[in-house]
């Protein structure tokens, strides 16, 4: 893990105490309200902060799976950045089964606008880069969640199942 993402964990950790603070001190800490307002403010932590005082060689990156191409080139730190966009909106889409009922198709599609929300912020942003690959990864992310909570909630339901008894023929009359 870089220095960058370590700053970025750390000042998603402080945000969401900052912002908490408020709900628990007037008694409306819930744990939903909670849970989303620890997954924003790491979710802008990761994509906001903190400022590179390098700037980028570009400010948009157009062509879809070039991650691959820098993989090769820089090593691992394309593949582990990916594989991060991935994981960040994992929550997203596990919250939008879990507490929106939504289908895997609405997940999708929220989960890409956000991700273009957050892509076409950084286009104004100081040393951001608008990346397709993101708006890809972003997307895989919160469908992957979505499944992931499915899968979680048939689980438990099979789990927590009571078996009926099966009655006879003979029962019945």
């Amino acid at each position: 893990m870089t220095n960058a993402q370590l700053a970025s964990i750390q000042w998603g950790v402080f945000l969401s105490v900052v912002f908490l603070l408020p709900q628990l001190m007037f008694r409306r800490l819930a744990f939903r309200s909670a849970t989303v307002t620890v997954y924003a403010s790491m979710l802008f932590a990761a994509t906001f902060l903190p400022t590179q005082t390098v700037p980028p060689r570009q400010a948009v990156q157009l062509v879809p799976f070039r991650w691959i191409a820098d993989t090769f080139q820089d090593g691992r730190i394309a593949f582990d950045q990916m594989t991060l966009n991935v994981l960040l909106f994992v929550p997203l889409g596990a919250m939008l089964m879990f507490w929106g009922r939504r289908t895997a198709g609405q997940a999708a599609v929220i989960g890409y606008g956000v991700s273009l929300l957050i892509e076409g912020s950084q286009l104004m942003w100081a040393n951001r880069i608008f990346d397709v690959d993101d708006l890809i990864t972003n997307t895989t992310g919160a469908v992957l969640g979505w499944l992931g909570a499915l899968a979680a909630v048939k689980a438990y339901a099979r789990v927590t199942a009571v078996p009926q008894p099966q009655r006879s023929l003979a029962e019945v009359r």
